[in-house]
C-alpha cells in the first residue's frame, strides 16, 4: 500500500472539497449562524479517537474554537474522547487541528497469557490535517487524520496474528463523519 499517495489524494479531496463548498456558501445570500453554535455527528474512522465508529458532541464558543466529546467503539472496547480543536477558515469552511486524550475501556485484545491486556488504556490523540464544511442547512461533513499514541502496553490478536503496541508506540489515524450545527 502506498500511504503518501493515499495521503497525496487526500489532501487534494479535501482542498477540493472544501474549494467548491466555500465557493457554494459565498453564493448564497444572508451569512452563517453567530453566537454558541452545537454540532452532533457520527464518526467512522481507524483507530481514531473515538475507534471505528462513534458519536460526538461539539461545542464551538467562537468560530475559531471547538470543544468535542466522543463515544465510540472499536477493537480496543468503549473509546471515550475530549478534545479540544481550532477551525482556520471561512465561517462555512475550515481547516481543523485538536489534541486531546481519549480512554478505551473494557477491550479484550488478547488471548491470555499472549501480553499485556489491560482492561483501560489512555491514549493521546493529535487531528492535523482536518477539514470541516458547513452547509447553510446547518449539515456539515469533517475529516481527519492524524497520530496516535497509547500511555499503555497492550497486545493485540486479530486472525490468529498479533503483537504488543507499546505505550508511546506513534500510529496514524484517521476519521470522517456527518453531522448537524444548530
Amino acid at each position: 500500500m502506498n500511504h503518501p499517495r493515499i495521503a497525496v489524494m487526500f489532501v487534494a479531496a479535501t482542498i477540493l472539497t472544501a474549494t467548491a463548498a466555500q465557493r457554494s456558501a459565498a453564493a448564497q445570500v444572508g451569512s452563517a449562524p453567530t453566537g454558541i453554535q452545537q454540532r452532533v455527528g457520527a464518526d467512522f474512522g481507524v483507530a481514531s479517537a473515538s475507534g471505528l465508529a462513534g458519536v460526538n458532541y461539539q461545542i464551538a464558543p467562537v468560530r475559531w474554537l471547538r470543544l468535542e466529546g466522543a463515544v465510540g467503539w472499536g477493537p480496543t472496547g468503549a473509546q471515550l474522547s475530549l478534545m479540544p480543536k481550532i477551525a482556520i477558515g471561512g465561517e462555512r469552511c475550515a481547516f481543523t487541528a485538536g489534541f486531546g486524550s481519549s480512554l478505551a475501556v473494557g477491550g479484550q485484545q488478547a488471548e491470555t497469557g499472549h501480553g499485556p491486556n489491560p482492561g483501560t488504556i489512555p491514549w493521546l490523540n493529535l487531528d492535523v490535517p482536518g477539514i470541516e464544511c458547513r452547509f447553510h442547512s446547518g449539515f456539515s461533513f469533517q475529516a481527519t487524520l492524524g497520530l496516535t499514541m497509547p500511555l499503555a502496553d497492550f497486545h493485540y490478536d486479530v486472525a490468529e496474528v498479533g503483537d504488543t503496541i507499546h505505550a508511546g508506540q506513534i500510529l496514524p489515524q484517521g476519521r470522517a463523519g456527518i453531522g448537524w450545527w444548530f
